[in-house]
C-alpha cells in the first residue's frame, strides 16, 4: 500500500501545481472578503451619509421659485419630491414621509396653510417651513397656529433657508 506521501513523489509537476494553486486560492480568499468588506464599508458610509441628510419637500406654483430652491438646497438635502398645489403637496407628504415641508402658502385649488392642516392629521411630526412673498403678520399667525416651525419670506431664502432647515431638525431631536 502505498502512502500519500510516495504518491506526490511520483508525479512533482502535479504537486508543484497543487501547492501553487493551493496558495494561490488561500491568497484570493483572503484578499477577496477584505477587499469586499472594504467596498461594503465604504457603501455605507455613503448610505450614512445620505441617511443623515434630511428629506425635504418642496412646494410652490412657481416652478422657477421651485427650481432655484431644489438648487439651492440638494447638495445638503435629500429633495424627495416637488408639487405645485395643495392636494399634490398632501399626496406626496403622505408618499413620501419628508422629514421637513417647504411650502408656499398661495397654491392652486389648496392653499400651504390649509394643506399642512391636512397632512397633520397623519403626519403630526413632520416639520413646515412656510416660504412665502406674505409679510403680513395674518399669515404668520395662521401658519404658528396648523404648527409650522418656520416663516421665511421668498426674498430672504438665500441666506436664512438652509439654516432654518437645519434648526427645524435640530429641534426634533
Amino acid at each position: 500500500m502505498r502512502s500519500r506521501k510516495g504518491s506526490s513523489q511520483h508525479d512533482p509537476a502535479i504537486e508543484k501545481s497543487d501547492i501553487s494553486t493551493s496558495i494561490h486560492w488561500r491568497v484570493n480568499v483572503i484578499k477577496l472578503p477584505c477587499i469586499h468588506s472594504a467596498l461594503l464599508v465604504g457603501d455605507c458610509l455613503e448610505g450614512l451619509k445620505k441617511m443623515k441628510q434630511a428629506r425635504i419637500l418642496l412646494a410652490d406654483d412657481d416652478l422657477h421659485v421651485l427650481a432655484t430652491v431644489n438648487k439651492l438646497l440638494r447638495t445638503d438635502f435629500e429633495i424627495v419630491d416637488m408639487v405645485s398645489d395643495g392636494p399634490s403637496l398632501v399626496a406626496a407628504a403622505l408618499k413620501f414621509r419628508p422629514d421637513v415641508i417647504v411650502t408656499d402658502i398661495s397654491m392652486p385649488k389648496m392653499n400651504g396653510i390649509e394643506a399642512l392642516r391636512q397632512i397633520r392629521c397623519f403626519l403630526p411630526g413632520v416639520k413646515c417651513i412656510f416660504l412665502t412673498m406674505h409679510g403680513a403678520s395674518g399669515y404668520r399667525r395662521e401658519a404658528q397656529n396648523v404648527g409650522a416651525t418656520g416663516y421665511i419670506l421668498k426674498s430672504s431664502a438665500r441666506e436664512e433657508l438652509n439654516e432654518a432647515i437645519r434648526h427645524a431638525i435640530e429641534g426634533s431631536a
